[in-house]
């Protein structure tokens, strides 16, 4: 039993203070709209303005799982005792309102981008107001559950996708096949290092958005949950066996050929290394090799001892002719230093390698190994020691293709709402049947000035831009769709729509089109007019 998946509703997933504001809005409100944006980015700041944008991703996954449960009687009576005790003035009579008026289902409306959109900060992602006069109080009640629902998988992806884009200018500037590899750089090693297993889920497929390589298995189940419609009908088929639905999508999807998200390849760590002691670890590392053999890809952890050493006498000349061999099957050693110096490692790693299996100069002036081999840098990966051993590497004359990255926690853990400066905003109110502008516009802090009014975000034929939904011409419409209304979930993306649509608009944030585009989402590869309803 997950305790608290079973004790939580939407009642008490929330912040205290949210349980009394209900008796705050002035009499005769009736509808209250807000919407979530990222303000702007810590990335943009030290990175350039070329990284200022966002990767929406991962709302879908809290409609299914949270916002789509109807509240029940049991949620509600709980949460009168504990508001009560708590010192809390807790809304018993809306609540009950919603159960008996609309069977628990939360009587609001979400409209938001296409998930994968990459738009530029300080644009609207999503829209949410109720859709009963009577539960007005409803749209900020939900804040605290529905941005945290945004803002970390969102960011996360982002962190990912500014990776990709970093890894993707060395490659391009150094390797003759840049789009080869690209997508298999950098491996997400998060699972460790996140705060909960659904830190894990939502991190992990955040990342797999971008990158096809992970060792986070949850991601891979959670993109497969919640983003596969065949899933959702096996679901329904099997409604209290999930896991029977999942081994039902992974049979078909193995009869079908049809590829999984992510993938990973065997490794090594430090346990298998050293269980037979130093002297064992030689045997160790061939047993590996001989698997490489098979045509296969395989990891082998280096430093539980003496990495060098390895580098030099194990790997470039004992096994050397092993390895060459593997390659001559399709498979391939990448050699993993897990620690020292990353940037000093790394460099002298691939100055030994050169020496031993020596390299080959492609057009771009650059070093490469043997397909054979390459080399892994996992341990104390984050942006900054990312760029800078890829720089290294690129001064010393290699190319970025000889590397692999793996990132734990400076992936999945290392982020916090402040790196995009998301929030959840009120922007309108309805009272007395008159809409109102509803904004802050702090005299101490420009920054968190916010936006007036219903709102919708346009594709202006180069960009993406929020504006006034009354001001909305002729021909331009919102980007925003409808996601959740009064308990039911609409339009759900599947997986391929998410990722191409974030490749798609990343490519026109790199190289933004020189006449505009009138509509984007018919040159994505996957267009939302097909998502499933």
């Amino acid at each position: 039993m997950n305790l608290l998946s079973h004790l939580a509703s939407t009642i008490i997933n929330t912040d205290s203070y949210k349980v009394s504001h209900w008796s705050q809005y002035p009499e005769g409100t009736e509808y209250v709209s807000s919407y979530i944006e990222a303000r702007n980015s810590k990335y943009a700041k030290e990175l350039g303005p070329e990284y200022d944008f966002a990767e929406f991703f991962g709302l879908q996954a809290f409609i299914k799982d949270y916002l789509a449960k109807p509240i029940e009687q049991d949620d509600i009576d709980l949460a009168e005792l504990l508001y009560e005790m708590h010192g809390e003035p807790f809304n018993k009579e809306g609540w009950q309102y919603i159960l008996d008026k609309h069977d628990g289902k939360l009587p609001v409306e979400i409209r938001a981008l296409p998930e994968g959109t990459v738009a530029k900060t300080s644009n609207a992602m999503a829209e949410i107001i109720n859709t009963d006069p009577k539960c007005y109080w409803l749209t900020s009640y939900v804040e605290t559950a529905l941005l945290r629902a945004v803002w970390y998988p969102t960011t996360v992806a982002t962190k990912s996708r500014i990776l990709k884009e970093i890894t993707r200018d060395f490659m391009e500037g150094t390797s003759d096949e840049p789009a080869a590899a690209i997508d298999f750089m950098l491996q997400d090693f998060g699972a460790r290092g996140v705060s909960s297993m659904e830190s894990s889920g939502l991190g992990g497929m955040a990342h797999i958005v971008n990158y096809k390589g992970t060792d986070t298995v949850m991601g891979l189940v959670a993109s497969l949950g919640y983003y596969n419609k065949d899933f959702d009908k096996f679901l329904e088929e099997t409604p209290d066996k999930p896991k029977r639905a999942m081994i039902k999508l992974l049979k078909k999807m193995k009869e079908e050929g049809t590829p999984l998200p992510a993938f990973s390849v065997e490794a090594s760590e430090h346990s298998t290394m050293t269980i037979q002691g130093r002297e064992g670890e030689k045997e160790q590392i061939k047993r590996l090799i001989d698997k490489a053999k098979e045509g296969r890809i395989v990891s082998i952890v280096s430093d539980s001892y003496d990495h060098f050493h390895n580098v030099m006498n194990v790997f470039g000349d004992e096994f050397k002719e092993d390895i060459l061999e593997a390659g001559r099957k399709g498979g391939r050693v990448v050699i993993r230093p897990d620690s020292g110096d990353p940037v000093d490692v790394i460099v002298k790693t691939l100055e030994i390698l050169d020496e031993k299996f020596g390299t080959t100069v492609n057009s771009k002036g650059y070093k490469v190994l043997p397909p054979a081999v390459r080399v892994l840098q996992g341990d104390g990966i984050d942006m900054d020691s990312m760029r800078d051993i890829l720089q290294a590497v690129k001064d010393k004359g290699f190319s970025a293709e000889n590397l692999v990255f793996g990132m734990g926690g400076g992936l999945e853990q290392k982020v916090n709402r402040d790196d995009l400066s998301f929030a959840q905003k009120a922007s309108a109110a309805c009272i007395k049947g008159k809409w109102y502008d509803v904004f802050k516009d702090p005299a101490t802090s420009s920054a968190k000035q916010s936006k007036k009014g219903r709102l919708a975000t346009i594709w202006d034929g180069v960009a993406f831009k929020t504006i006034r939904h009354a001001k909305l011409k002729s021909g331009q419409k919102d980007q925003m769709q409808v996601v959740f209304r009064n308990g039911e979930a609409k339009n759900m993306q599947t997986w391929d729509n998410v990722c191409s649509i974030a490749e798609y608009f990343t490519n026109l944030i790199r190289k933004p089109p020189t006449t505009p585009v009138p509509d984007p989402w018919a040159k994505a590869t996957a267009k939302p007019q097909g998502m499933a309803a």
